[in-house]
């Protein structure tokens, strides 16, 4: 899978939730389901901040 097409795989919910984080937000009122997707695919750490993985896809998604 390429890294452009991992933005894609991505739903809407939890396209919606790296932008969040990028901007400086938190997962604290979203569903625990989309931090579990996200963690399991490893662009969100144990702390559901945003990891360098989700940092990676965000930003070639912005490029594209």
């Amino acid at each position: 899978m390429s890294d452009a097409s991992g933005w894609d795989a991505l739903t809407r919910f939890e396209q919606r939730a790296l932008i969040k984080l990028f901007g400086g937000g938190s997962l604290r009122n979203d569903d625990p389901a989309v931090a579990n997707g996200l963690r399991t695919r490893g662009f969100v750490d144990e702390n559901n901040a945003l990891a360098m993985a989700g940092l990676f896809v965000l930003t070639l998604a912005m490029r594209r």
